[in-house]
């Protein structure tokens, strides 16, 4: 092949991650004319171009090109080979400021390093890993299958869904429109009670935890697991009605059966599920002998069975996936690869017998039990691992942004905005397997499924509704004016009522002008002159005390005042004599004074001597007095009530003294008083009681103006007087319940606090929810694995984006091509320090100028600065917090200019084969489960072509995975 003449710019260097600084002129020839073409072609161009930059002791990106001096040589570096083709393959080379690259050489190029790489690789790579134990999450599922249990074993944190919606159950190739999910990724609970899981599982580099190489099985995980294993059988939960196959396992036998046969006839398929192969008859009878021999020494058949199964779950043949060697992949091997890759557990009896049967190694056969497993509920567990394991979701749980600055983050401790983040781009995921979608549309779908936080999260400013506060300033003054209006028709009315005693008075003055009321007077005095002569009256009660003490016994005993001669007009201390009117007979009274004393005194006037029975309660006791002397003396501690004591005085004619002493322990006081006789005030009996004339004018005038109060005479006046005094009442109140409904003012600070508690519990509520639904991708920046909370949340710090954390994010996922480790003599960058003015990029732009950090940040800073629109929590903006704009602008694979995150994700869309290669590597790794080798690169190069016929639909990729080279041969 003719050559063209390659020049090697001045000042060329190379990015220190990549190993192309050769390839970006390299050509081969075909297998047959390799030798040949390496010396006129490949020689010359490595000595002209690359060479200079790759040899000494520090040659660049570590590739030392000077030995690469034969085509024998490059043919003994698969991997070396492997990388060429792939940085020249995806355009990475020539750089950026160095000559370009003839396309029809490039495509030529990659052709025969394609070639060489087969050559270099076919039959001559290292061996599968061919033994490696069960991860946690694997364990937890053979278990639960092997017993068929309702539920898992222990709690699955790394499980970063839940679908309370059971929508893989169904058949149909449609995902429901609303989906209930939740995350229960911060939460321990679950699982059988008493078991605990063993530590999670390390991860390899990109994040998978179902690795050979980290899955090992030391001394003292081993004897975890037949701890764990004692303690999965010994669970209360273990039991018939959480164990399917209990009835058909561990239930003894019926009292006739032969029990050696019926351990026999258990045991062989439980063990053929257990170890995932068929079982030999010597490995049965020793499991079956084991079984007898229990039973024979008296251990019930369950607890028998229960030991049988805790040694199977700490057998080697359990805890192990192995594979005999050979070329071809064995039968009973490809079944475990098969159900742990989809299924993430042991294979079901279907699988088991079509390996058994060699039936599995078919093709057609082998589509079809691929087709059927992808239909069964368990691809749950697929689905459950490997999206967030690739998009490396498990990150959110670490994403703590400064409270401060993104206080509803984690304004719920227990329900932190990630756990509503993740399930995006996991329920994205669901679609796109259920529906069976190209996977361009992980990238840029037109729908997505999102909860009423995240639309909130997304669209909303995340504060309360703003307070008006002019309109709350003219809503107060409304308020003050009527108020004002309210409460000077209230002071009118108030008025009228403070004057009705004038027009009282007004009205009985002119009714005592036009009534003679002295004939009704003498005759009501007549009257209640012989009722006193024939009866008896006593007056209203006078009151004094308390008088503490320190108990009941002393304060009932001591006398506090000379108690035989009570002068209403001398204080006892401090305290006076009050009229108590309120003191009603026939009422319960209370007194709230505890180990205390309370005197009442009353007159009773009788026209005669007479008996008189009293009923007395009293809280606690009492004493009597009548006339100096006590008649009554009643110490005991008792709660008030009516007639609790029966007291019969003798009164004297004339004039009697009772004085009534009621005595308190503890908590309320009170007494109960009741007599038949007739209540009228003293003044008044004494006046009646003096004769017509030998009456003072005072006591006349009590005469008069008591009559005046009940004389029949005044019964209209009085009517009048009372309906004009409801009335002016009555306007009162009016006024007084007006001036009341007017509304308080409102309080600015207040009204501000109230909004953002109510936002704050809305916020609150929102977290805790669990409804998702299928909305349309109606604004583009949105959508799709890349631009979504949870990866835009999870690759920032708690204070500033992280745009080389973003870009290494996306060029190790989007697009599997991650970059080494930065050179260990290269300071990090302080992006903190310096110029708060300056923009991220800027800062970045000093950084770029060392040669040993260009390379990298050629490729990352245009993938991560086309995020730097969304802040910390994947929101979007425009300005940073200086003020200054956000430059989202770049050019992406030296391909395609871009002015925003817009802009970027289409021209992504548009490398969609090279985003189908690397999702195609990243699903082979995970099927594998190991680390690709350089002959696996052509293996994905046949499942993309071939997955490209169907769209780079993901169940095809997914079967294209399975039915690859690699997943099939031992390479």
């Amino acid at each position: 092949m003719n050559s063209k003449p390659f020049t090697l710019r001045r000042g060329f260097t190379l990015p220190a991650f990549v190993l192309s600084a050769f390839v970006c002129a390299l050509v081969l020839s075909n297998d047959a004319r390799a030798e040949s073409e390496f010396d006129t072609f490949l020689k010359p161009l490595l000595s002209e171009r690359c060479v200079k930059c790759h040899r000494g002791k520090k040659p660049k990106g570590g590739v030392q090109l000077r030995e690469v001096n034969s085509s024998a040589k490059l043919l003994g570096d698969a991997k070396l080979i492997s990388r060429l083709v792939k940085v020249l393959d995806a355009g990475d080379m020539p750089p950026e400021d160095a000559d370009p690259i003839e396309e029809a050489d490039r495509v030529q190029a990659v052709a025969l390093l394609k070639s060489m790489l087969r050559q270099a690789t076919e039959g001559k790579e290292e061996r599968r890993v061919q033994i490696r134990r069960l991860n946690r999450f694997q364990y937890n599922n053979a278990v639960r299958d092997l017993f068929r249990l309702d539920r898992d074993v222990f709690a699955l944190p790394e499980k970063l869904m839940t679908r309370h919606t059971r929508y893989l159950d169904t058949k149909g190739d449609k995902m429901p429109n609303r989906v209930d999910v939740s995350s229960s990724a911060l939460q321990k609970s679950g699982g059988l009670n008493g078991v605990v899981a063993f530590p999670k599982d390390l991860r390899a580099l990109h994040g998978y935890d179902n690795q050979a190489n980290q899955l090992a099985l030391s001394p003292l995980l081993l004897e975890a697991f037949l701890k764990l294993s004692l303690s999965i059988l010994d669970s209360p939960d273990f039991k018939p009605e959480t164990v399917g196959i209990w009835g058909e396992f561990f239930q003894a036998p019926g009292e006739l059966a032969d029990v050696p046969t019926e351990v026999r006839k258990r045991l062989a398929p439980f063990l053929r599920r257990a170890f995932r192969t068929s079982v030999d008859q010597a490995t049965l009878d020793r499991y079956a002998s084991f079984v007898t021999r229990k039973v024979e020494e008296g251990v019930p058949f369950p607890d028998a069975m229960k030991k049988l199964a805790s040694a199977v779950l700490s057998s080697p043949l359990f805890l192990y996936r192995y594979e005999p060697a050979g070329e071809t992949i064995e039968p009973f091997a490809l079944a475990s690869n098969l159900s742990f890759f989809l299924w993430g557990s042991s294979p079901d009896d279907e699988l088991l017998r079509l390996a058994e049967s060699g039936d599995l190694v078919q093709s057609d056969v082998l589509r079809k039990t691929i087709d059927r497993m992808l239909a069964d509920p368990k691809v749950e567990r697929f689905l459950d691992t490997f999206p967030s394991q690739w998009m490396q979701l498990e990150n959110i749980l670490a994403a703590t942004p400064d409270p401060k600055k993104h206080r509803y983050y984690s304004i719920d401790k227990n329900f932190p905005a990630g756990l509503q983040m993740v399930l995006e781009p996991l329920l994205l995921f669901d679609a796109v397997f259920i529906e069976n979608r190209p996977i361009a549309e992980l990238l840029q779908p037109d729908f997505g499924y999102q909860s009423d936080f995240l639309r909130t999260w997304y669209t909303a400013k995340l504060e309360p509704p703003k307070i008006d506060d002019a309109k709350v300033v003219e809503i107060n003054k409304g308020r003050d004016a009527q108020r004002r209006e309210r409460q000077a028709s209230l002071d009118v009315v108030r008025r009228e009522r403070d004057r009705f005693g004038e027009v009282e008075s007004k009205l009985f003055a002119e009714a005592t002008q036009a009534i003679d009321l002295a004939p009704g007077q003498a005759k009501w005095q007549r009257e209640q002159a012989r009722i006193l002569a024939e009866g008896a009256v006593l007056s209203t009660w006078h009151r004094i005390g308390p008088f503490s003490g320190p108990n009941l016994d002393v304060v009932h005993k001591q006398s506090f005042f000379d108690e035989a001669k009570v002068d209403l007009a001398k204080a006892v201390g401090n305290r006076r004599w009050t009229e108590a009117k309120q003191l009603v007979d026939a009422q319960i009274h209370r007194f709230k004074d505890q180990n205390s004393a309370y005197y009442l005194y009353r007159t009773i006037q009788s026209g005669s001597a007479r008996p008189l029975d009293l009923s007395i309660g009293s809280d606690d006791s009492f004493k009597l007095w009548l006339n100096g002397k006590v008649v009554a003396d009643k110490l005991t501690a008792r709660g008030v009530a009516p007639n609790q004591d029966h007291v019969r005085i003798n009164l004297q004619a004339g004039e009697s003294k009772l004085l009534f002493k009621v005595t308190n322990g503890g908590g309320e006081a009170g007494f109960y008083f009741k007599a038949n006789l007739k209540t009228l005030p003293g003044p008044l009996v004494a006046a009646l009681s003096a004769k017509a004339g030998e009456r003072t004018p005072e006591q006349e005038k009590v005469l008069r103006d008591h009559y005046r109060s009940i004389a029949p005479e005044f019964a209209p006046v009085r009517a009048e007087i009372a309906k004009r005094r409801d009335d002016v009442n009555r306007r009162v109140r009016e006024a007084e319940e007006a001036l009341r409904r007017v509304p308080a003012n409102e309080n600015l600070a207040q009204l501000r606090k109230n909004a953002q508690k109510r936002y704050d519990d809305e916020i609150r509520a929102k977290l805790r929810h669990r409804a998702f639904a299928r909305v349309p991708a109606t604004d583009p920046r949105y959508g799709g694995v890349i631009t979504n909370a949870a990866m835009l949340s999870m690759t920032s710090g708690p204070t500033r984006t992280h745009p080389i954390a973003r870009g290494a994010w996306l060029i190790e996922v989007v697009l599997n091509d991650p970059p080494p480790p930065p050179p260990n003599d290269v300071p990090p960058l302080n992006e903190d320090a310096g110029d708060q003015n300056l923009t991220i990029r800027e800062k970045f732009a000093v950084h770029r100028e060392n040669p040993d950090c260009a390379g990298c940040h050629s490729k990352l800073d245009p993938l991560g600065f086309a995020l730097e629109n969304f802040d910390i929590t994947g929101r979007w903006r425009d300005k940073y917090e200086n003020g200054r704009d956000v430059d989202a602008t770049g050019r992406l694979l030296r391909k395609y200019d871009y002015r925003d995150v817009v802009a970027f994700k289409s021209s992504l869309l548009k490398e969609r084969q090279r985003f189908a290669r690397a999702f195609a590597a990243h699903l082979l790794r995970f099927a594998l489960a190991k680390e690709l080798r350089p002959g696996d690169s052509l293996t994905v190069d046949t499942i993309v072509e071939r997955a490209e016929k169907e769209d780079f639909r993901l169940r095809s990729m997914i079967r294209e995975v399975i039915l690859s080279e690699s997943f099939l041969r031992r390479r």
